[in-house]
């Protein structure tokens, strides 16, 4: 399982809509469906595997955690559309940051 996290100035609620929208619309075979979601996280399946996507604040910021195993490109690229790259962050320490199953 990879987890990478990004700081970003939006609210939880627009994070959680924009990765709503960027899953749903992509043109690719990964297109994602909402199988959950709340105030704090927002969990997409598609035919490849699952991508949850967690918010919460630290410091005024909200901090944008999202794991998957397999959709790792994705993924990336839906951080990066809320942050500088210099504050994206892999492999975060946890259970099964390392990336590997």
């Amino acid at each position: 399982m990879l987890i990478q996290e990004v700081v970003t100035e939006l609210s939880p609620a627009a994070v959680i809509e924009q990765a709503r929208s960027f899953f749903s619309q992509q043109f690719s075979p990964y297109a994602a469906f909402e199988e959950d979601s709340g105030d704090s996280h927002i969990r997409l399946a598609t035919e490849a595997g699952d991508v949850t996507i967690g918010v919460g604040e630290r410091d005024g910021r909200t901090v944008v955690r999202g794991s998957t195993s397999r959709l790792h490109h994705e993924l990336s690229a839906f951080l990066t559309t809320l942050g500088p790259p210099e504050e994206v962050r892999q492999n975060l320490p946890g259970p099964g940051a390392s990336g590997a199953g």
